[in-house]
């Protein structure tokens, strides 16, 4: 009996040893097949905001957060259409204030914030190969100017109320360039480092600024809206991923 039984274990063997390169040889075939490069790129990114001229009177730097998305057109991504998305705050203003009139005992933060979101597409250009490839870009699209209040509690993590108090929008183009310097190479979802600066042509519009709304005690609220020539420079650093 234990002769059949070593006899059945050894022919199993063979027959796995024999099978064993048809599977290893498919998958190593897969592994070999062309992949396709990244032709999409996705992107987030910090941004710094400088005023420029007549803006820069009136309100100073700010900051926000973007993101991008990239076509190429080619392999090497040397030609391709971007569209940006930026929000950014330049005035932030916070009061504490009772609830009401009856609520005097109760307390809540009323939380303004001055904001620009940016919205534009465009061609862009690039370095079709090296270790750090620079780019240029222009886009055309609109810049929202809108001043936002919101009130919580103390310890609350969201707003409970919140209202625009002012906003304005204008037609805006862009252009720009910067570096991607490649963090992970390779066809498929590669990852660079996103460095760069972008001049925005907002030309004029009214907008808000800290101190802009006024109140008379009474309840009433007065706003003093600024005009002006809004431009400005913004400068980011991200990150940028094949899809």
């Amino acid at each position: 009996m234990a002769a059949h039984i070593l006899r059945g274990c050894l022919g199993v063997l063979i027959m796995g040893v024999m099978l064993a390169p048809a599977p290893l040889y498919a998958q190593d075939f897969r592994f070999d097949e062309p992949q396709r490069p990244s032709r999409a790129y996705a992107g987030l990114h910090l941004i710094a905001v400088q005023p420029l001229g007549e803006f820069a009177d009136y309100v100073d730097w700010g900051g926000g957060v973007g993101g991008e998305l990239l076509y190429a057109f080619d392999r090497q991504g040397a030609f391709g259409l971007r569209m940006h998305l930026g929000l950014m705050i330049y005035g932030h203003e916070t009061k504490r204030v009772p609830l009401g009139p009856q609520l005097g005992r109760i307390n809540v933060d009323v939380n303004t914030s001055n904001n620009i979101f940016i919205a534009g597409i465009g061609p862009q250009v690039m370095l079709p190969s090296g270790f750090v490839r620079p780019y240029l870009n222009g886009t055309v699209g609109l810049s929202y100017f809108f001043t936002q209040s919101s009130v919580e509690g103390s310890s609350d993590f969201e707003p409970f109320a919140r209202s625009t108090n002012f906003d304005d929008a204008t037609f805006a183009w862009a252009a720009g360039g910067g570096l991607y310097i490649p963090l992970r190479r390779g066809r498929r979802h590669p990852v660079s480092l996103d460095i760069g600066a972008q001049y925005h042509a907002n030309g004029e519009a009214r907008y808000l600024r800290e101190g802009s709304i006024q109140e008379d005690g009474t309840g009433e609220i007065y706003f003093d809206p600024i005009r002006s020539q809004t431009n400005l420079v913004t400068y980011r650093l991200g990150i940028a991923v094949g899809l």
